[in-house]
């Protein structure tokens, strides 16, 4: 997947939000830590995937799924900037065995390691990872794409 178009657009719209500035460097950087595995929290949440028990009725909302699964990637790629990681430009998508639910608490350990130890390394490998779940949830590189490309539109027009 070419990460150029992404980076591009996360830039523009990060450009538009007024960040607080009572906030320091390193407040800054932690809340966004935070905000991500919240969203990440959130998008498992919509999956439905951590449910251990027999629920009748389950509807999973693929839309929102997907609007979810944009919305985290943002946020990854705001990190990404922030820290002088964008410099990555192709990635390759690799499918992997994991059931969701390991999918996700992989995610939150990399999130993890990426706050103990900050490193490009890291990075590329929560990237990796997310971009891995987003096949899982059978979307296609187009998908999401096309979604964040018209995301971040309409919210820089707001």
């Amino acid at each position: 997947m070419n990460l150029n178009k992404f980076f591009t657009k996360q830039k523009e719209l990060n450009k538009t939000l007024l960040l607080d500035p009572n906030l320091n460097d390193y407040k800054l950087t932690q809340r966004k830590f935070l905000e991500l595995q919240i969203k990440i929290g959130v998008l498992a949440e919509e999956t439905k995937c951590y449910k251990y028990w027999v629920e009748k009725d389950v509807k999973l909302v693929k839309s929102s799924v997907l609007d979810n699964y944009i919305n985290c990637l943002s946020s990854i790629l705001t990190i990404g900037i922030d820290e002088k990681y964008d410099e990555v430009e192709e990635l390759v998508i690799k499918p992997n065995d994991y059931c969701l639910s390991d999918q996700f608490l992989n995610l939150f350990i990399d999130v993890n390691d990426l706050i103990i130890s900050p490193s490009k390394d890291h990075y590329q490998t929560l990237l990796e990872d997310y971009l891995s779940l987003g096949t899982s949830l059978c979307f296609s590189e187009k998908q999401i794409e096309e979604l964040f490309i018209n995301n971040s539109l309409r919210k820089v027009a707001l």
